[in-house]
């Protein structure tokens, strides 16, 4: 039976080689980074990338630079159960931020992670049961 992974190949020139992996991960948001640290825990026998946009992590506490941005729910509910929040209820961005590095560093996961990576297209291939991204 054909492997039923994810391709991601690199845009850029023929030379570079595809790389294969069992899942992709689209952004390192708050998301992302939650299902790498699952992935890792529950299926620890699977490959995987996060593929980000950006050249950093954070998703929407990234990218969204109006004055004053902060969480609109409480961290207690919003925050990851395997690392429950331990600031005020609501906060600011940067906090968030920083409660989003200790998680990618205290689970090796920046390893997993692509910066500057767009996807532009996804092809599924019938006959060999796998994605080109």
């Amino acid at each position: 039976m054909p492997d039923t992974g994810t391709l991601a190949k690199p845009t850029g020139t023929a030379s570079q080689k595809a790389e294969h992996f069992d899942v992709l991960i689209v952004g390192a948001g708050i998301s992302g980074i939650g299902s790498a640290y699952h992935l890792q825990q529950q299926c620890p026998d699977k490959s995987f990338v996060i593929l980000e946009t950006l050249e950093t992590f954070g998703g929407t506490w990234h990218t969204h630079r109006y004055p004053g941005i902060r969480s609109d729910s409480d961290l207690y509910t919003f925050g990851y159960r395997f690392k429950p929040w331990t600031g005020d209820p609501i906060a600011s961005a940067d906090k968030i931020l920083k409660y989003m590095e200790e998680v990618i560093e205290d689970n090796d996961l920046e390893r997993h992670i692509r910066y500057g990576h767009k996807i532009v297209s996804a092809d599924w291939s019938k006959d060999d049961a796998l994605w080109t991204v």
